[in-house]
């Protein structure tokens, strides 16, 4: 058993992603600059870390529950201080779109988290 089980489904969930938006940007008649790349990749990176070490604990239920929304937490915060920072460096006319794209990944990013985590808390006490 691998010791990140959800690395593989994390990383084709990143590749669609990464297709996705690059066609939407596209679509939308914006150019896909550096900065989607790094939403991409810090969501990715974010996902990663988080989910090891919410896993982690999973033998532990009181542990596992508090990492869940702690991950919850870390993960807002963080991303709006990255969201502030990239819109800061980010050209006027790459504003409106990476602002889509950015709350777009995010729900796509939590939502995998959370189903991710819901499966291993109902095999917790199995």
């Amino acid at each position: 058993m691998s010791k990140f089980p959800f690395l593989l489904p994390l990383l084709l969930l990143s590749t669609l992603c990464a297709i996705v938006t690059w066609c939407l940007v596209l679509l939308s008649g914006s150019v896909f600059t550096w900065h989607y790349a790094f939403i991409l990749g810090y969501f990715t990176m974010v996902t990663f870390i988080l989910l090891a070490w919410q896993e982690g604990s999973k033998a532990r239920t009181n542990i596992f529950i508090r990492r869940f929304m702690g991950g919850l937490v870390m993960k807002l915060m963080g991303s709006l201080i990255v969201f502030a920072f990239l819109l800061k460096a980010a050209p006027d006319e790459v504003d409106k779109p990476l602002t889509v794209a950015f709350a777009g990944l995010y729900v796509v990013y939590l939502a995998f988290s959370a189903v991710r985590l819901s499966r291993v808390s109902r095999t917790i006490g199995r």
